[in-house]
């Protein structure tokens, strides 16, 4: 028996020899067709986040989609704005159209610098309260870009599907892309406007 047992351990001894790591010797290139396929595979990366920092600042900025009008139509621009951006920043961004950026070259606004507005969101739904109207001195044209300006805007922020206008606190209609009215308390979406958006 004792035989047995020392004949087994010297067994173990030498498989386990024969499993260990080499302390010595070159290394040796294994061929890629005896590579396991998940070791192969090409590494996955994420995508970078939309908020940068600027260097040498504790300045953080935020990408966002902001309409901005091209001939009748709206076009989609990405501005980085300070972060986090909410939507009144959003909004301010419509009227602060920086002519002298090649990237706005071409393009107006149908915001008017004096326009002053609060938004508040609940429950999806972004209420856009101006203290005087936006509509009054605009042409029926350029009625429907500026609420179209604001609407494709605040939809493309997360958590914003639709939109409510307001003066002073009265709830007020706006016209829809197509030209028809929406009436006061009818909230108005990224669908009612994606007529006038420009896709290159």
């Amino acid at each position: 028996m004792k035989s047995k047992n020392l004949a087994l351990v010297v067994s173990l001894a030498a498989l386990c020899a024969s499993c260990a790591i080499p302390s010595g010797g070159d290394f040796q290139a294994i061929p890629d067709s005896e590579v396991p396929y998940e070791l192969a595979s090409p590494r996955t990366t994420l995508a970078p986040s939309a908020v940068t920092t600027i260097p040498g600042s504790d300045t953080s900025t935020e990408a966002i989609d902001a309409y901005f009008i091209s001939n009748s139509r709206v076009l989609k621009i990405v501005r980085l704005v300070a972060a986090p951006a909410g939507p009144d920043q959003a909004l301010a961004t419509l009227s602060a159209l920086d002519t002298l950026d090649p990237a706005l070259a071409g393009l107006r606004t149908a915001i008017p610098k004096t326009f002053s507005a609060t938004v508040s969101v609940e429950r999806g739904v972004a209420s856009v309260d101006s203290t005087r109207g936006l509509l009054d001195t605009l042409s029926p044209l350029d009625q429907r870009l500026a609420v179209a300006q604001i609407v494709l805007t605040l939809t493309s922020r997360p958590g914003i599907g639709q939109v409510l206008f307001s003066v002073d606190g009265v709830p007020t209609g706006v016209p829809r892309g197509r030209g028809d009215l929406a009436g006061p308390l009818t909230p108005v979406t990224f669908d009612d406007y994606s007529s006038l958006v420009m896709t290159s």
